[in-house]
């Protein structure tokens, strides 16, 4: 019999509970039902989703029956962890259910697809007034406010940020309000790199730059291990260990110089206009101009100093609007849009995915350490540090994360991403 307080494997999953709720309170445990879970998450994302996959025999379709108001719960947890951290303990909306096919004779399989219960708040609400004041002040209130925001009780994780502003929601969603102050927002160090996301822990409103500067949450390493040999020939299974190793890594595209350029990471002009004092301005802005003057997730800038960028590589106009309000000069985004958009494809610089044994405390946000060895042949003189891999090893970002849960095993799907390299460019 297992026993649901040892771990016995990596990636070792304990599901405590899973339960549909209808509209009228009525609840059903779909424990033994629910054949595979996948809860996904994204930095660029505003809510949590997901699906299940249930196999049942007395058609729930009919007997609840599921029309789009119901909700499902889960608790779901790593075993032998004493953090709290570590336990999916959400009820989430059931948003749709599909491929619904017969997998015998009595049997049904079909999916539940499911998402955090503010997204429903934020498509039935659409916010008709003007706002003023601490940007992070109104972001907070468009999460847990009863009138104009999600509704949520869940905790919320922000930079406090060190400007404000005044403007008019014209019928946009509570998260249409929180996507535009991200763009506003500025922190004490003057970044301009917000974004808006849930996670494991609750809803952010966090300036990227504030995530690279957290603790490591879990070393990733690809290698052959096994199993720890002891000193007398035999070996132990150490599961904490086989935590660290990757079972797959992916690299979708290692560098794209023309995709750098047209992004506006490296280089853009803007034309800026207003159209109260009949004035224009143009504003050119280079990456390395600025780069030491924010945190990074490593030691050293992705281009050399002898990379090819110039100011046109992206032109774009925008508008301001002096003294619109009063005592505001002005409120768009026109001063800072540059910065941003340069760190925001900075941040995506570098993405990696990987396959590892799935824990519930992972979640995105997370600062991880990667540490891959180059793919070439090993010299007896090659130190530890010349059989690095150098570009992709470093810090990354966990950016986006799918959780595949089934009855026996638990797998993380992670993309990382990062803005630096270990390696000196213009040095090596």
């Amino acid at each position: 019999m297992k026993n649901d307080e040892v771990i016995r494997f990596a990636g070792d999953i304990n599901i405590d509970k899973a339960e549909i709720i209808t509209a009228k309170g009525f609840s059903q445990d779909v424990k033994n039902q629910v054949m595979a879970i996948e809860f996904y998450e994204d930095m660029f994302a505003p809510f949590i989703s997901g699906i299940a996959v249930i196999r049942e025999t007395l058609d729930y379709t009919n007997l609840f029956p599921l029309i789009g108001e119901e909700y499902i719960t889960f608790t779901l947890r790593t075993p032998s962890f004493e953090d709290k951290g570590m336990i999916i303990d959400e009820q989430f909306v059931i948003t749709k259910v599909k491929n619904r096919t017969k997998a015998g004779e009595r049997n049904l399989l079909y999916e539940i697809h499911f998402m955090s219960r503010e997204a429903l708040v934020d498509v039935n609400k659409k916010v008709s007034k003007a706002f003023e004041g601490k940007i992070t002040d109104l972001a907070q209130s468009f999460i847990k406010d009863k009138l104009h925001g999600l509704e949520s009780n869940k905790d919320v994780y922000f930079d406090e940020s060190a400007n404000g502003t005044k403007y008019i929601s014209n019928y946009w969603s509570p998260v249409t309000n929180l996507n535009y102050l991200s763009q506003l927002a500025k922190n004490a160090i003057d970044a301009s790199d917000y974004l808006f996301f849930e996670n494991r822990r609750g809803f952010n409103f966090l300036s990227i730059s504030t995530l690279y500067g957290g603790s490591v949450k879990q070393n990733f390493i690809s290698d052959g291990y096994f199993r720890k040999v002891n000193k007398d020939g035999s070996a132990t299974r150490d599961v904490f260990e086989e935590y660290r190793r990757i079972t797959s890594i992916d690299v979708p595209v290692l560098y794209d110089y023309i995709d750098r350029a047209k992004s506006g990471m490296m280089g853009s002009r803007q034309i800026k206009h207003d159209l109260v004092t009949k004035k224009y301005t143009v504003k050119n802005f280079d990456m390395l101009d600025d780069y030491d003057n924010f945190p990074h997730l490593n030691n050293f800038p992705p281009v050399s100093s002898n990379s090819i960028r110039r100011s046109v590589q992206k032109l774009f106009n925008s508008k301001s609007h002096y003294g619109t309000f009063n005592g505001y000069k002005d409120v768009t985004a026109s001063r800072s849009i540059q910065q941003r958009i340069s760190q925001i494809n900075l941040a995506q610089l570098n993405k990696v995915q990987i396959t590892v044994p799935g824990r519930t405390d992972y979640t995105v946000g997370d600062k991880v350490y990667l540490e891959l060895t180059k793919n070439a042949p090993i010299k007896m003189k090659d130190d530890e540090d010349e059989t690095i891999d150098k570009i992709l090893s470093g810090n990354y970002i966990i950016s986006s994360l799918n959780h595949f849960i089934t009855r026996e095993n638990h797998e993380c799907v992670m993309e990382l991403i990062k803005d630096s390299y270990l390696l000196d460019l213009d040095k090596e």
